[in-house]
């Protein structure tokens, strides 16, 4: 798996790009959500469909310019761990959409992706995270949990003797 300039770009580069993708893909997915919803005359299934074509272009987004992951190896992989990400979003903006229904059962659509969008934005620090940690980690920074890390072996903890 090669990686690119924009996956050595540092927290920043990387956070200003994470930010471009996510409010470019935030657009489709509220977009998409506004035909579906007329479509479908139902908010939910509206929800989940259009959020799963936005996760799928988001995480292939994230994938190349964010974290700078070229080539085929691990992209099936890679969109699974997204799909799983996209958990949290749907638990959240379909948590608030039953909320919005509960408190406002007549709630026009622009109220409904009102609250798309801000649970939405919610939802963004955790899955930059998860994207940063587990989805695409950088094979160049070692990882720094005990199950890794190594150990000094015997002739490590050996001083050498000081001649004056």
């Amino acid at each position: 798996m090669s990686r690119s300039a924009a996956s050595r770009a540092g927290a920043t580069g990387r956070l200003l790009v994470f930010g471009v993708v996510g409010a470019t893909t935030t657009v489709v997915h509220l977009g998409g959500f506004v035909v579906l919803r007329y479509l479908l005359d139902a908010p939910q299934p509206a929800n989940g469909a259009a959020l799963v074509v936005a996760a799928m272009t988001n995480t292939w987004a994230n994938r190349r310019w964010t974290f700078g992951v070229r080539g085929r190896e691990g992209a099936a992989r890679h969109q699974v761990q997204g799909l799983l990400v996209l958990g949290l979003t749907l638990a959240m903006t379909s948590g608030g959409l039953w909320l919005l229904d509960a408190l406002s059962p007549a709630a026009p659509t622009w109220a409904e992706t009102a609250v798309i969008a801000v649970t939405t934005a919610l939802a963004t620090a955790v899955k930059f995270l998860a994207m940063l940690w587990w989805v695409f980690p950088d094979p160049t920074v070692p990882a720094q949990n005990s199950a890794t890390t190594k150990l000094p072996t015997e002739s490590s903890k050996r001083t050498a003797p000081v001649h004056s």
